[in-house]
């Protein structure tokens, strides 16, 4: 999809450009409040000089525009997402505010002022800062300056009389500058609209970029760190891990499955797989959460368990239900197969070992294991030969 970057988003990206201007807007009409408050208040020691027929009344009116710009000011700060959800409403009436004030001076002036003539340049503050700090659409901002300029046209020829003088030169004048102001502004906003939603689109990019960038280093990191077949960590996580966990006891069961190479042998490697995977759920769903279970390679399993500082059956327990679970039957690849499993505990309780110790002496305890039992049913199949 293409579009123009002066014109209006598609409605989901102009939505999210709004939002994304939000705290911009807040900023700038805090900053704007507060310069107007200044500027407004600053002029106030002109009117002495400016509009000494009317200086009490200017006063008055200079002190309600500053107040009233104090309430927009603090509704930016204690009610932020009013005033977003109302920018264009609330930026309108304060601009309309601003410029009514310069034009009631003007109106409560003399002719012998120097407020009758000049004070209009006031008009020209307003509609710069209209076009500059603000994000209204063009047509709002447009609607406002030309309310102003007309509003000062109806105030110089229907109450100032200033076409009737011999003022019209200082008329077209000051309606030139007025109206030259308001299209210079009006290009200087579409302008900035223009780059503004460009460095949105270019932002935006970037983040995209660096999302799908941070993405793939996590894939990366996850892909490095757990075997890929049963989603379990892999042995360079587990060891990482184990090496953490060493701060405190803790349990290494060494896993190694019985029976499994007749299963690749009979029914080829996807049963084994498959075999494989289910035995990666099953260790999940015995183990708990502070626990931690790896494949390190072909049909070797570890798991790491915490152990409390007083002893209790929770580790017994886990191999018992593990030992359980492998031994259940496995549907793998449209046939359903049995394995088991010998299993070799270590424990760091009372001694300080490395990862490595650790899972060399879980693993010497699984073939100590292994070796038990096939002595036993060596030995039990030799009672029962002998028997005549």
């Amino acid at each position: 999809m293409t579009f123009s970057t002066d014109k209006r988003f598609p409605p989901r990206l102009e939505e999210a450009y709004q939002a994304d201007l939000a705290g911009e807007k807040r900023r700038v009409a805090r900053h704007t409040s507060i310069l107007c408050s200044v500027l407004y208040l600053a002029f106030g020691i002109l009117d002495i000089w400016a509009v000494p027929s009317a200086l009490f009344e200017v006063w008055a009116i200079r002190v309600l525009i500053v107040v009233l710009t104090a309430v927009i000011y603090f509704l930016t700060r204690r009610s932020p997402e009013f005033f977003v959800r109302n920018y264009t409403a609330i930026t309108v009436t304060e601009y309309l505010i601003w410029g009514s004030g310069i034009e009631v001076i003007i109106l409560l002036s003399h002719p012998a002022d120097i407020g009758w003539s000049a004070y209009y340049a006031g008009l020209i503050l307003v509609s710069m800062a209209l076009y500059s700090w603000t994000y209204l659409r063009h047509l709002y901002a447009c609607a406002v300056g030309l309310v102003l300029a007309l509003g000062y046209i109806w105030l110089a020829v229907g109450k100032q009389k200033m076409t009737l003088q011999d003022e019209v030169a200082v008329l077209v004048t000051n309606c030139f500058f007025l109206i030259s102001a308001n299209i210079i502004g009006l290009f200087s906003l579409h302008i900035r609209e223009r780059f503004s939603r460009k460095a949105y689109l270019l932002k935006n990019a970037l983040r995209m970029d660096l999302e799908t960038e941070e993405e793939a280093r996590r894939q990366s990191d996850y892909i490095s760190e757990h075997d890929a077949l049963t989603g379990l960590p892999n042995r360079v996580r587990f060891m990482r891990k184990l090496g953490e966990m060493l701060a405190r006891p803790v349990a290494v069961l060494f896993i190694d499955l019985d029976g499994f190479k007749p299963v690749n042998d009979t029914y080829g490697h996807a049963a084994g797989d498959a075999v494989l995977k289910a035995v990666g759920q099953r260790m999940r769903e015995c183990i708990r959460t502070s626990d931690l279970a790896a494949r390190l390679g072909g049909d070797e399993f570890v798991v790491a368990l915490p152990l409390p500082e007083e002893h209790d059956m929770g580790v017994e327990r886990i191999m018992e239900a593990l030992l359980h679970e492998l031994s259940q039957p496995i549907e793998a690849g449209g046939v359903t197969v049995r394995i088991g499993a010998s299993v070799g505990v270590a424990q760091s309780r009372g001694e300080v070992l490395s990862a490595e110790e650790l899972l060399a002496r879980a693993d010497q305890h699984m073939y100590e294991v292994k070796r038990a039992r096939k002595s036993e049913a060596e030995g039990r199949a030799s009672r029962l030969r002998a028997v005549p």
